[in-house]
Formats: C-alpha cells, sequence, structure tokens
C-alpha cells in the first residue's frame, strides 16, 4: 500500500527533465519564499506600520496585476526556457540590488516597493511560462501529477524559507542585506539548472495577432465553466485570504507582544502543515475528488483565520498558522491541477497567467488590508478575511453543483495543439 501511494504520488519525477525543472523551481520558490519575510521585516522595521508592509506588496500586486494576462500570451508564442533565462537573471540582480541598498543604509520604502515592481512584472512572464513548460515535459495522463509537485515543492520552501531567512536576519554579520544577497545566489543555481534542459519549443501563430490570442484564452475559458468557476474561485480565495501575512508583523507585536521578527516562526509553522498536507492530495490531484478536496481546504483556511483572530497567545497563534497552512496547501495544489487538468494544452500558458492574476488582486488588496488593520486592528482584519474566504467557497460549492465536477477525459482539439515552430 505504501509503495502505490509513493508510485502514485511522486510519478512526474520518474522524468529527468521535469526533475531537474522541479529542482531549479523549488529553489527559486525558495528565494521568493524567503523575500515575503525579510521584506516585510525591513517595511515594518523602516516605519513600524502595518500599512508599509501592505505598501512594498504593492508594487509586486500591481505589476502582476497588469502584466500576466500578456505574459500568458508570451508564454504560448515563445520558447519558455529562454523566457525563464531572462527573467530569473534579472530577478537574480533585483535581490542582490536590494541587498547592497540595505548594507549602505539607502534603502527606502519606495526603493523597496519598487523592487517588488519589478519581480512581479517578470514573474507574470516567467510564472505562465514555467507552467506551460510543464505541459510539454510530461505527457496528459501525469500532468495534473505535476503540477501538484510543483506545488509541493513550493510548500515545501515555504517550510524551509521561513527559517532560513529568520536565521540569516539574526545573524549580525548578514542582516537583512546580507539575506538579499544569499536570495540572489540562489539564482546562480536556478539559472544553472536551466542549461540542462532541452530547449523548449515555441507554438505556431497562425497568423494572429497578439490580441486575438489573448481573445482566443479568455474564450477558451469562458466556454469551459469549469475552468472558469476553479480561475475565478482561485482568484477570490487568494485576494480574500492570503493577505493574512500582512498583518501578521503588528499582530505579534500589538496583540501578543511579541517581536515582529516571530512572524518567520509563525509562517514557518503553516508552511510546515502545509507541505504535509500538500503531499497528502498531490496523487489525488487528478481525481474525481479534487474538487471536493478543493472546496474543503478553504473551509479550512477560513475556519483558521478565525482561530488566528481570537488567538489569545502566541502557542494558540501557532496551532492557527498549522491549520491555516493545512488549507492553503490543499486549496492551492488541488486549485492550479484542476485549472490545468480543464485547460488544452495550447492555452496553458494564457490560462495560468489569468490564475495568476489571484496573486496581483493579493498585493493590490494587501495595502487595503495593512490600512484596515491601523484602523480597526489586526484581530478585526482577520476576521474580515476569514469572512471573505468562506462566502466565496460557499458561493463557489452552489455554483458547482449543477457542473458535476469530477475528473472527465480532455477533449483535445487537435487544431490547437502546440507545433513546433522553432526553440531556443
Amino acid at each position: 500500500m505504501v509503495g502505490a501511494w509513493f508510485a502514485r504520488t511522486f510519478k512526474a519525477l520518474e522524468y529527468r527533465d521535469y526533475r531537474v525543472l522541479w529542482i531549479g523551481t523549488s529553489l527559486a520558490f525558495l528565494a521568493f519564499m524567503m523575500s515575503s519575510v525579510v521584506q516585510a521585516v525591513v517595511a515594518f522595521d523602516l516605519t513600524g506600520r502595518n500599512g508599509a508592509v501592505g505598501f512594498v506588496s504593492l508594487g509586486m500586486g500591481l505589476a502582476t496585476f497588469l502584466v500576466s494576462p500578456f505574459g500568458g500570451v508570451v508564454a504560448d508564442r515563445f520558447p519558455k526556457r529562454r523566457m525563464l533565462f531572462a527573467g530569473q537573471t534579472i530577478i537574480g540582480l533585483n535581490f542582490a540590488a536590494v541587498g547592497l541598498l540595505i548594507i549602505f543604509d539607502l534603502i527606502t520604502i519606495p526603493l523597496l516597493a519598487l523592487s517588488t515592481l519589478v519581480m512581479g512584472a517578470v514573474f507574470s512572464f516567467i510564472g505562465p511560462a514555467r507552467q506551460a513548460w510543464i505541459g510539454e515535459l510530461l505527457p496528459p495522463k501525469d500532468l495534473p501529477n505535476g503540477i501538484a509537485l510543483q506545488q509541493v515543492g513550493m510548500t515545501l520552501t515555504r517550510v524551509i524559507g521561513p527559517f532560513i531567512a529568520a536565521g540569516l536576519i539574526g545573524l549580525s554579520f548578514v542582516g537583512t542585506g546580507g539575506t538579499y544577497l544569499f536570495m540572489a545566489g540562489l539564482f546562480v543555481f536556478v539559472i544553472g539548472s536551466l542549461a540542462m534542459l532541452p530547449p523548449s519549443r515555441a507554438v505556431a501563430r497562425g497568423g494572429r495577432s497578439f490580441r486575438e490570442d489573448m481573445a482566443l484564452g479568455m474564450r477558451h475559458i469562458r466556454e469551459r465553466k469549469r475552468l472558469m468557476l476553479a480561475v475565478v474561485t482561485f482568484i477570490g480565495v487568494i485576494m480574500a485570504g492570503f493577505s493574512y501575512f500582512v498583518v501578521l508583523p503588528g499582530f505579534l507585536e500589538n496583540e501578543l507582544g511579541r517581536s515582529s521578527k516571530d512572524m518567520a516562526l509563525l509562517m514557518a509553522a503553516g508552511a510546515a502543515s502545509g507541505f504535509v498536507v500538500s503531499l497528502a492530495v498531490a496523487g489525488a490531484a487528478g481525481s474525481r475528488h479534487a474538487w471536493m478536496l478543493m472546496v474543503a481546504g478553504g473551509v479550512v483556511l477560513g475556519l483558521s483565520l478565525i482561530l488566528l483572530a481570537a488567538a489569545p497567545n502566541f502557542g494558540v497563534a501557532m496551532l492557527a498558522m498549522l491549520a491555516i497552512g493545512s488549507g492553503t496547501g490543499a486549496f492551492q495544489v488541488l486549485n492550479n491541477a484542476i485549472v490545468m487538468r480543464e485547460a488544452e494544452p495550447a492555452y496553458h500558458g494564457r490560462v495560468m497567467s489569468l490564475t495568476m492574476l489571484a496573486w496581483g488582486v493579493n498585493g493590490l488588496v494587501a495595502y487595503p488590508f495593512g490600512a484596515l488593520a491601523d484602523r480597526i486592528g489586526e484581530r478585526e482584519t482577520l476576521g474580515v478575511m476569514a469572512a471573505g474566504v468562506l462566502a466565496i467557497i460557499g458561493a463557489a460549492w452552489a455554483a458547482s453543483v449543477p457542473l458535476r465536477p469530477g475528473a472527465p477525459a480532455i477533449e483535445i482539439d487537435a487544431e490547437t495543439l502546440p507545433r513546433p515552430a522553432g526553440g531556443d
């Protein structure tokens, strides 16, 4: 039984090229997860306000919201490896620049927000490209598992990242500036992993314009009701419930009497449980139970935010974060797998770029949530987030009933399948 579970859960890692991409992607996510902690610490230490933490996140949110639809079209048109080479080089240099600004005491909130703006713009291109490339490296039957394992890797970095960030920040000879330089160094290995992969392919454009390709992607989502419901649900839940990190520094200091740096411990606790749950559901990503399990994850997230809001001490807050991690892990892994399963391969880049709008919207609402916490309090703001998540999940479940969600075979139109049009 254990052997069968192991084979089913890690099936996609049997493919060498996917395995190399998975390792490089996990290292990139490790840097991203570290950055979410260190940038929050820098912003809060500079100002002492929740709003500043949200304002810094606004840069990435704004860029992702505005650019990601274009990034999806580009990902479906051009070689993915070339895009990842360029984009990940820029992100590595961006981290290095921020680290040097901190070391020389030149960092400001606007400059920190500018760095997240750059990162959001670049990620809007490389995120859909990476997801679409998985569709090239794996056969359709193993694609849901490959998408799920990518989310498992991402969740694992959420466990490791905060601990590494907290440890490095706590070292006087490293600090926040040195932590940014460490994150930049990780991208040397990320870029090296790309050199080990074969050239990716572009998709024949068929004489269509950039705008026409974007419109086709939108029409593809509208015509597939389950796909559209999954995308809209993802955007809504991410927008309402995934901004809790914005109020964590203030929640710790103002409500629990702890240092804002203890945010790393809470984030790591949530990531640890998220990793366990993500791994547990990865094998079910292509099953008929995927939708029900995804909804259950959303419900757990909403209820856990209520528990966090009511936490009387740090111990209860840690328990709440364990539950939050479980909910977010299940929801994100299964939603991404459902989206890729329901979309035709030729549209993977464009479809995933629209799910990335969720992170753009998340960044845009981070600042209002931070400002709301400054006005009404961190506990009350967490309650607002919880109510939003539960309302969206409830509406999604009701809308899914007549659609009879399951795991049907994908109907693929041969005319829309990717065809070689030159690699990189």
